[in-house]
């Protein structure tokens, strides 16, 4: 059954959603087309910015393991005189700095090595789209972090909104959703005591 545009009270789904973070947050009230509770908004935001970064996540690591499968990290294997272990070189500067007191000539094969890795690197990602995506996440991950700033700032005008602000801090800090270490299960325990007050006839459990 649809909510009622004037409704303070969530239903249970929607305080499920709420503590899970995964769906849509009750309506509230509105003034001239607005959300009267900044909180709300806030949340909404976040969560359609916070879906599409786990989104572009998962992308960009499907991206990333075909082109480690495909052509390999851009790397070299440095084998220094008196070192048993070789040395991983990612980066010119790297090669340049552990092959300082080696001979010149050493150190420009491995960079040339090097080079030549990375130009297969960077082909393959461009032909699977790796940097589009790279820079829509970086820019998603921005703005994440433009909403999460804002969560002290931005004052709850009700109940759901206390438990929309809490939601994004939970979300982003635990390491898991059943995660037992403090302050987890504390914050878990206090965002469904909110769904409880506001809705107690909804009978939600927490997580």
């Amino acid at each position: 059954m649809a909510d009622s545009e004037d409704s303070t009270t969530p239903p249970a789904v929607s305080w499920r959603a709420i503590l899970r973070g995964t769906g849509a947050l009750p309506p509230a009230k509105k003034t001239g087309g607005a959300p009267s509770d900044p909180a709300l908004q806030l949340w909404r935001n976040w969560q359609a910015n916070h879906t599409q970064v786990v989104a572009l996540t998962r992308q960009w690591q499907r991206i990333e393991t075909q082109l480690i499968h495909s052509v390999g990290f851009p790397q070299v294997t440095i084998r220094l005189s008196g070192e048993e272990e070789p040395k991983i070189a990612h980066s010119v500067d790297e090669i340049e700095e552990l092959l300082a007191d080696e001979p010149e000539a050493e150190r420009e094969t491995l960079i040339a090595a090097f080079d030549a890795q990375q130009k297969r690197w960077d082909e393959a990602a461009a032909t699977l789209g790796f940097d589009a995506v790279d820079a829509e996440l970086r820019a998603a991950l921005d703005k994440e972090s433009d909403f999460t700033a804002s969560v002290p700032t931005t004052k709850a005008a009700s109940l759901p909104g206390i438990a929309a602000k809490l939601s994004i801090v939970i979300q982003l800090g635990e390491p898991s959703p059943k995660d037992t270490e403090f302050p987890w299960p504390e914050l878990r325990s206090a965002l469904a005591d909110l769904a409880r007050l506001a809705s107690p006839e909804a009978a939600i459990s927490p997580l």
